[in-house]
């Protein structure tokens, strides 16, 4: 038994975890087995290979040969995890603490656990806990920043995201949640954190706009120059895999769950049907910093939500795109006709602008759907498909949080701009070399665009010819 022990340690350590499996299944259909450690590894070599239901009936049976072993219950524990049985998870934490008190992962992971449930009080006293045996860990800041966060606790949030960026100034998530906090809060104390001072000082550089003046070329390249040598001067690490540039209002349109429905069972939410969008359609890079500008200083009754995005999702058409979110078929004509007029003063010509329905992707199944005569209808047969979603999701999931994007340029929007460069760059949209800065690599842009570069040069160019 020694010898196939130290044959699964070989297996494990060379990353073989099919011939680990095989030697496992191997050892267990030959002999009755009384040793623990061939059911963790068993159970250990399923949960990597995503074998979460098998895995757990290996671990239970290693904790009936030895019940005081807390590897079983981590193990227990992080499968239910995956598999979302949060509850079920808590309880196998609950084992390991009883066994060891003083382990910090075990108040950790059963924070993440309450928080899922959103128990975030509960999830709060345990990160706590966890910080205090483990002070050193920024993962445990940043979760405590996230709980904050559900809790809109923004000033206890941006407390927890710095500890956790203290400790690791190149932690990858604290570094967004942080960022993405500052893009609708204003920290009331003075937190010493670069990211912070960075942000301060890109609100006092703001851009002079008037409905009444056109925007220039030289006006946009040179305030991105002096925005851009901000971060650059104050920031060392300036990775943010951004595409979009939101302004935001504290109506939660919740996408993510609309898209689950439609991804699921390929029918259309109810609420989609009443969700108009405003499209501008910018010929260049030049053009969608202009629609930037614009956005941040429009004005509507309802404060829509608006945003700017370069084009990657595949076969998608074109390539730089402005949206305004309204509120039914009344609504959307009522600001087309506003801002139709307002985007020739400000670009001195016209856009290419249009009003639709939905998502995009909507209007694959459905090619009608995006047309504004409402002549594609919500079908009642679909309403069981949507609350089979919302009943698995309601129990574990909490709503996203939104509100009021400031007015004025966050580090958010400089570092997403430098990614609107580098795509610029890509699809040889030659008006980029404008801005006079270098463009790096961006490798999260560069995963998006595989397969589809040639594709987006042709759409730039046939925008570019409108």
């Amino acid at each position: 038994m020694k010898s196939k022990i130290k044959d699964l340690q070989i297996l494990f350590q060379k990353g073989d975890l099919n011939g680990a499996k095989n030697l496992c299944e191997e050892i267990l259909s030959n002999q009755i087995i009384n040793d623990p450690k061939i059911y963790n590894l068993y159970a250990y070599v399923l949960y990597k290979l995503n074998n979460y239901e098998h895995s757990i009936e290996n671990w239970k049976k290693s904790l009936k040969i030895d019940s005081k072993n807390i590897d079983p219950y981590n193990g227990l524990a992080n499968n239910f995890l995956k598999l979302e049985k949060f509850g079920e998870a808590i309880k196998n934490f609950d084992q390991i603490i009883k066994i060891k008190p003083d382990r910090g992962e075990a108040y950790h992971g059963k924070a993440f656990a309450l928080m899922k449930l959103k128990r975030f009080d509960d999830a709060i006293h345990n990160f706590k806990i966890a910080a205090k045996i483990n002070p050193n860990n920024p993962d445990i800041y940043n979760m405590l920043g996230a709980t904050f966060f559900n809790q809109k606790k923004w000033e206890d949030a941006c407390d927890n995201f710095i500890k956790s960026l203290e400790l690791n100034n190149d932690h990858s998530l604290a570094r967004e949640n942080l960022i993405n906090l500052l893009t609708f809060y204003q920290p009331k104390k003075n937190f010493i954190n670069s990211i912070i001072k960075t942000n301060n000082l890109l609100k006092e550089n703001k851009f002079n706009f008037k409905y009444e003046n056109k925007i220039t070329n030289s006006e946009i390249t040179n305030y991105y120059l002096k925005i851009y040598k901000i971060i650059k001067n104050n920031m060392k690490n300036n990775i943010f895999n951004s595409e979009q540039i939101f302004r935001r209002n504290k109506l939660n349109l919740d996408c993510d769950r609309h898209f689950e429905v439609f991804n699921t069972f390929k029918v259309i939410p109810k609420y989609c049907f009443s969700c108009y969008k405003i499209q501008i359609e910018p010929k260049n890079i030049i053009d969608l910093f202009k629609l930037y500008i614009f956005f941040d200083h429009l004005n509507l009754e309802n404060n829509n939500i608006r945003k700017c995005i370069i084009e990657l999702r595949p076969k998608v058409s074109g390539t730089y795109k402005g949206l305004v979110y309204c509120n039914g078929l009344d609504e959307v004509k009522i600001i087309f006709y506003k801002i139709s007029s307002l985007v020739k003063k400000s670009f001195g010509y016209d856009l290419p602008i249009f009003m639709k329905r939905g998502c995009t992707e909507f209007s694959i199944p459905y090619p009608k759907f995006k047309e504004i005569d409402e002549s594609v209808k919500y079908n009642d047969n679909w309403l069981k498909f949507e609350k089979e979603i919302d009943q698995k999701k309601n129990s574990t999931e909490e709503k996203k949080s939104s509100e009021n994007t400031l007015t004025g340029t966050s580090v958010s929007d400089v570092l997403t701009m430098r990614n609107w460069l580098a795509y610029a760059k890509k699809i040889g949209d030659e008006s980029y070399k404008q801005f006079d800065i270098d463009i790096p690599e961006i490798i999260f842009l560069n995963k998006k665009l595989e397969g589809q570069i040639e594709f987006r040069k042709k759409e730039f160019q046939k925008n570019k010819s409108f």
